[in-house]
């Protein structure tokens, strides 16, 4: 039985869906099993995000492919950016995907139309924009940007509502991240070897972490619980409150590319390829449950919910969609058409000799599948354990 599904982003341009489950109905051990992956962007894969339904992945090619996780299939591209597209968000109601770029805008898309409603083209006064991360409430949304400010956004109103100057805080770095806790009450920001965690309420800093080595991977544990890896392969929790590190384990020789928290499990990527599902319990160090190496280089992580997914209506007979050049946001393709539905290419995970190519080769089980009125039977990977 599954319990949960990750999806990978990698330099190798491929994006990773990654399923945890029970090896078997009987035994409680779990195992990860690859579940799809897909080739569309050219370039390596710089954020993912999911709702309960869809799945967005922005590239260094400049572009966002969205994909139905419901069909599992590919369905549309938006061609609204001109740099890379940094980081992508699903508002908390899923109305909303809001993207950033190093073109210096922040764009908000209507789900399902993926219609371009609302545009800040000079968002951090022209200069790149790094990162965007939506409060837990979807009424406000924090993003950083390379002109080194910190800008907080009314999401109800749609407009800017204030600015913070972090020039001080950091000379010679600007920040590419923002993490916030589960209830909003604070949010991180890691700055190379510094892990600054700030107080919405006193709008002040909480507590500052540091550490000898380049902090990656930031996500909060519970509320007042911060895990954080770092470039040396460690992996660390700090309570906020009590300003004292809980526990510290080595994971791998490569540093900690990513982390999240998926129900009462921890997940860590490491950017040589290895993912790990770790057991929380409170304050003790973390238990190793399963791990799988993926040969790719992995670049961002974001979780996909099966319970939310099962309760989304199924629409497995939506006929393949062409679409005309005035749909495809911000480019306009005179006497072109864009069929830009296909069908996530599997891979075949009880092979295990099988591997993904590296450094962009593209093997023949990339090749998508051709369009059909309704899914195949044999698309889910663990129907034999369900």
């Amino acid at each position: 039985m599954d319990i949960f599904e990750i999806i990978l982003g990698t330099y190798e341009s491929f994006v990773i869906g990654v399923k945890c489950r029970f090896k078997s109905q009987q035994s409680k051990d779990l195992e990860l099993v690859q579940s799809f992956n897909d080739h569309v962007h050219q370039a390596s894969i710089r954020s993912v995000s999911c709702s309960s339904k869809y799945m967005a992945s922005s590239s260094t090619d400049e572009t966002i492919e969205i994909y139905n996780m419901i069909r599992r299939c590919h369905i549309h591209t938006i061609l609204q950016h001109s740099g890379t597209v940094t980081s992508l968000a699903f508002t908390p109601d899923e109305s909303h995907l809001i993207s950033t770029s190093e073109d210096g805008s922040i764009a908000m898309f209507e789900t399902g139309t993926w219609k371009l409603k609302k545009l800040w083209d000079k968002a951090h006064k022209g200069s790149a924009v790094s990162f965007l991360a939506v409060h837990p409430s979807g009424k406000l949304a924090l993003s950083v940007g390379k002109d080194k400010t910190l800008r907080t956004w009314n999401l109800v109103k749609g407009r800017p509502a204030y600015t913070t100057n972090q020039s001080s805080m950091s000379a010679y770095y600007f920040f590419d991240n923002i993490i916030w806790s589960p209830a909003g009450q604070y949010y991180g920001l890691p700055l190379n070897t510094k892990l600054m965690i700030f107080n919405v309420e006193t709008a002040g800093i909480a507590c500052t972490i540091e550490n000898n080595h380049k902090i990656h991977g930031v996500t909060f544990i519970t509320e007042h619980l911060v895990c954080y890896g770092s470039e040396n392969g460690t992996l660390n929790c700090y309570n906020i409150i009590h300003k004292k590190s809980i526990w510290e384990i080595k994971i791998g020789e490569s540093r900690v590319k990513c982390a999240i928290k998926v129900d009462n499990r921890l997940v860590t990527a490491l950017s040589d390829g290895h993912v790990t599902v770790w057991e929380l319990n409170d304050n003790k160090k973390p238990i190793e449950s399963c791990s799988l190496f993926l040969d790719c280089r992995i670049t961002c992580i974001c979780n996909n919910s099966l319970r939310k997914s099962k309760t989304v209506k199924d629409e497995s007979d939506e006929e393949a969609v062409e679409v005309k050049d005035d749909t495809i946001i911000g480019i306009s393709i005179p006497n072109k058409t864009q069929n830009i539905k296909n069908k996530l290419p599997m891979n075949d995970v009880h092979n295990n000799k099988r591997k993904l190519p590296v450094n962009g080769v593209k093997s023949n089980n990339l090749k998508p599948i051709k369009k059909k009125k309704s899914l195949s039977n044999n698309w889910k990977v663990s129907e034999d354990n369900v």
